[in-house]
């Protein structure tokens, strides 16, 4: 299955592609903090994530949340690949810690390999353009039923001449990208783990924007459960 990707820009929806899987993925370009729009509050930036009008996501029924995550080839700046590792699991549990606050059956399991795991983490030697992260949910057909699940890549590195994320921004890198996989897009005005602004990393990563949002969209009916057709 190939990914789609969406543009560089505020929240937009994401069109699933055809047979019996749908994915949204959307790649995060580093922008430069000169570039960067100014960060407001706002109620929510939830936008359709399958096709024009439809919206899908986790539910209760797919918990404990299987993630595939094993350690990267290439070590992090000022740091082992142990340290990166770590990062990444702590960018996706400072989702898991917000989340669980409104949702208590939202449950994360890591494990370092799993090809059957719903979630699957791949450490790159480089992705594609000068984006370091692409991710996505997955609506997967498994023993005829749908199943959510998702795709992340990461590079520690964006070319083999440049300089290797540190363990901060792995951290920060991963937690953008978890929230596509959540099904989330960006929203670059937004105080929100979905504005990739390198400018903002020293903020709390996961906000109440993106709680709202997130909650908004485990409300809406679900377009990947039940019966594969």
């Amino acid at each position: 299955m190939g990914f789609l990707l969406a543009s560089a820009c505020a929240s937009s929806p994401a069109t699933p592609p055809g047979g019996e899987s749908a994915e949204a993925k959307r790649e995060q370009p580093v922008a430069s903090e000169d570039a960067a729009p100014p960060v407001t509050e706002v109620p929510s930036y939830l936008e359709p994530n399958y096709g024009e009008a439809g919206y899908a996501h986790v539910t209760e029924a797919d918990m404990p949340w299987r993630i595939a995550i094993a350690y990267p080839r290439n070590s992090p700046k000022y740091g082992s690949r142990r340290d990166a590792r770590n990062a990444a699991l702590d960018g996706m549990r400072l989702w898991e810690e917000a989340i669980q606050e409104h949702v208590p059956w939202f449950e994360l399991e890591f494990v370092l390999e799993d090809p059957k795991a719903p979630v699957q983490i791949e450490w790159k030697r480089r992705t594609t353009g000068s984006a370091q992260g692409r991710a996505g949910y997955v609506c997967d057909v498994v023993d005829g039923k749908r199943r959510i699940g998702g795709r992340m890549e990461i590079a520690i590195r964006a070319s083999p001449t440049s300089q290797p994320l540190g363990v901060p921004e792995v951290r920060l890198l991963v937690a953008h990208e978890f929230g596509h996989v959540l099904g989330l897009g960006h929203c670059l005005e937004c105080d929100s783990a979905m504005n990739y602004a390198w400018h903002t990393q020293e903020r709390i990563l996961v906000t109440p924007t993106d709680m709202r949002t997130f909650l908004e969209l485990l409300a809406e009916p679900n377009r990947c459960q039940g019966e594969a057709g």
